[in-house]
């Protein structure tokens, strides 16, 4: 016969008195064979809370409570009742007596910690999770009422079928996990995840049980948490009772579980790990495969991955577990790299993307979306990358788009058009490989293609700014204005709940060809194209295009001091385009201020001094404030570097008319009919009302060029 001791469950000898562990006295009602009749549990048909649930048979005892099989009286229905039990307690009858061991005080918490746990499982409302239906207090106890799930511990099934089929587990494990997506969205941990805690009820459902040592956290945050926990199960962090909380510890837990069950053995427990990883030798813990050699690689990898030493590598949610399952794994350090690219942070992205393919260079996934990454910042590199893609995985067409992104910035178009037409081939769902080669399309002329393929690009994404700022693009060329201002609307629109870069150049490329298609479609001349005006200015600010065509229409509107303040403002501006330089200097010629002209020519000459239309202006301003010398010298420039520069042979003829010796003779009469011929042969080509001028102007002095 055993000799049970009813505060401690020690099996004493037979022939003592008081249990050798704790003291206890030790009495013969006391000393049984079943400790289901110890004196420790209620009696079979107890009834609690005024006759509601009747004691049937005793599950199972931990630690810290008894659990019963029981019936709700009022309509037969089962029921599993949890009750508290404190360590080293007794009972006298049916109410507990607590030793003095535990203070009053320390009494009422371990009943409001009770208390917590059936508040915890009221929370999370999952098949997956036994329910709970009532909490009472109760012969100096307390009493948790919960589902009863009439099945086995996953443990006994390892136990039994020693290991598990790889499908069956699969499924247990995706169950577990979806019960802690609840936990966890609920701000819980459970802390104590093993096969013993898992039931298997007769319909072959998986359901956690015992939240004894749930508790609340906050991601990241430290607090204080008990030490409670089953070596092999519990991850190292677990082990300090200050530590950050992390749903990845229940993952660590999780997966530790699906480790022994497939393998038959548990896991070397995290201290043992952190022992040799701490020293330098390699981790301690025996790839699961290597016990059971029928285990898939991608199983294996995703049961190391959520059995990570650290925390920030192993697999973080419940969800992120269930994709893995279910053949999409992604590792932490990977999931990184994505969120950096989501939040726009290239430059980190990259170095996470290049210190995941240190660990898995293998990976083709992540290759290709460090290309894609690349193409923003170094398209040598992506190039590069893109190569390497094409290698680990062939069909995958994004490597080719790459490539083919990667010449259209180096306005390589032909390269471009075979490089998207191959990888749409492959890849024929990505909306912005399509995008591209209408572009690179365009840019060969080919505008009937490119107008058929970005058609197909917005069929896959209708909501693509870039896309739909390049049909408006393409419709401009084909002069389809209404499209233009259709498409081009669109990609503004949308482009404002984008807060980027990116979003800000597309606006600053749309809105001048889709305020040019406005002019030529609206009705009302004005409101409609003014409107536009003013909000390219406001949405796109410091920008020379939009400051320059507001000058513009500013100066058709006779408005002249208006004008040349835009025009001041947007040569403040980085990137100032051609024309609108031009025109900076033409205003202040049109205001007589040519003073502040020349100062302007004269600033961009020592810019760009190859410029040969400065050089021109410059000539002729000169000229009207009768700097003669300083003139021809200019406009002989000007005519230097580009020799079909008409209206520069013109004024050179003027200037050289001017220069004159002491008896007033012009000082090189050759000079100037062969600066005149040559404007007179250009214009020819250029402008035959600007030749008719000069041949009549030759005519009156009887002069034949």
């Amino acid at each position: 016969m055993n000799n049970i001791c009813p505060s401690c469950l020690h099996e004493n000898p037979p022939d003592v008195n008081s249990c050798i562990v704790c003291g206890t006295a030790l009495t013969p009602t006391q000393t049984t064979s079943s400790p289901s009749v110890s004196g420790l549990h209620l009696p079979m048909g107890t009834l609690l809370k005024q006759g509601y649930y009747k004691i049937e048979q005793v599950l199972g005892q931990g630690g810290f409570g008894i659990t019963y099989k029981a019936i709700y009286c009022p309509n037969s229905a089962l029921v599993a009742i949890k009750e508290l039990w404190p360590e080293s307690g007794y009972r006298q009858g049916k109410s507990i007596l607590w030793p003095s061991s535990i203070a009053p005080i320390d009494r009422k918490e371990q009943i409001e910690k009770f208390k917590l746990e059936a508040a915890y499982l009221q929370r999370c409302n999952s098949p997956n999770i036994a329910k709970v239906y009532d909490c009472f207090e109760e012969n100096s106890s307390i009493y948790m009422v919960m589902e009863f799930i009439d099945g086995v511990p996953l443990s006994n099934l390892v136990t039994n079928q020693n290991p598990l089929q790889e499908s069956k587990v699969i499924k247990y494990v995706k169950q577990i996990a979806n019960a802690l997506v609840v936990v966890h969205q609920n701000k819980l941990l459970h802390r104590d995840i093993k096969p013993e805690n898992i039931m298997i009820d007769s319909s072959d459902r998986a359901v956690l049980i015992d939240f004894g040592t749930a508790r609340e956290f906050m991601a990241g945050k430290t607090g204080d948490l008990t030490q409670l926990l089953t070596p092999g199960y519990a991850p190292f962090e677990q082990y300090s009772k200050s530590s950050k909380r992390y749903a990845a510890s229940d993952i660590y837990a999780l997966c530790a579980s699906m480790y022994e069950l497939l393998t038959g053995e548990l896991p070397s427990g995290a201290p043992e790990r952190a022992k040799v990883l701490l020293g330098g030798v390699s981790d301690s813990l025996i790839p699961p495969r290597q016990i059971n050699s029928l285990i898939s690689p991608h199983i294996e990898r995703v049961i190391l991955m959520g059995m990570r030493f650290r925390v920030e590598e192993r697999i973080q949610t419940a969800d992120e577990l269930i994709n893995a399952l279910d053949g999409k794994l992604v590792s932490p350090l990977h999931q990184k790299a994505k969120d950096y690219v989501s939040k726009g942070d290239l430059i980190n992205a990259v170095s996470t993307y290049e210190t995941f393919l240190e660990q898995e260079p293998d990976n083709g996934e992540a290759t290709v979306e460090l290309a894609l990454v690349l193409v923003y910042l170094d398209g040598e590199r992506a190039a590069t990358v893109a190569q390497k893609a094409m290698q680990l995985k062939p069909q995958d067409g994004r490597s080719y788009g790459v490539c083919g992104l990667v010449s259209c910035h180096r306005n390589q178009w032909n390269n471009a058009v075979q490089q998207l037409q191959q990888g749409i081939r492959l890849s024929p769902k990505e909306a912005w490989m399509h995008a591209n080669l209408a572009w690179a399309l365009g840019q060969q002329g080919n505008w009937e293609s490119a107008d058929r393929t970005i058609q197909q690009g917005l069929r896959l994404d209708a909501n693509s700014t870039f896309a739909l700022g390049l049909q408006a693009w393409i419709s401009f060329h084909r002069k389809q204005w209404r499209f233009v201002v259709q498409a081009g609307t669109q990609a503004i629109f949308k482009s404002q709940n984008e807060h980027s870069q990116m979003a800000m150049t597309l606006r600053a490329w749309v809105y001048p060809f889709t305020i040019a298609a406005l002019e030529k479609v609206t009705t009302k001349k004005g409101s409609d194209v003014e409107r536009r005006l003013r909000n390219f200015v406001t949405q796109v600010p410091n920008n020379a295009v939009a400051l320059g065509l507001q000058a513009w229409y500013e100066y058709r509107d006779r408005n002249l001091t208006a004008c040349r303040q835009s025009l001041e403002l947007a040569c403040q501006c980085e990137d100032i385009p051609d024309w609108v330089a031009r025109d900076r200097g033409l205003i202040d010629e049109h205001l007589n201020d040519l003073t502040s002209a020349v100062q302007w020519y004269q600033c961009r000459h020592q810019q760009i001094p190859e410029d040969a239309w400065i050089c021109y202006r410059l000539g002729t301003v000169l000229a009207r404030l009768n700097q003669w010398q300083d003139a021809k010298a200019y406009l002989e420039q000007a005519v230097t570097q580009d020799k079909n520069l008409a209206p520069a042979y013109r004024n050179l003829g003027w200037v050289l008319s001017n220069l004159r010796t002491v008896d007033d003779k012009i000082e090189s009469v050759q000079d100037l009919m062969a600066a005149y011929r040559q404007a007179l042969a250009l214009y020819e080509v250029q402008n035959q009302n600007e030749a008719q001028q000069i041949r009549a102007m030759f005519q009156a002095i009887d002069i034949l060029l």
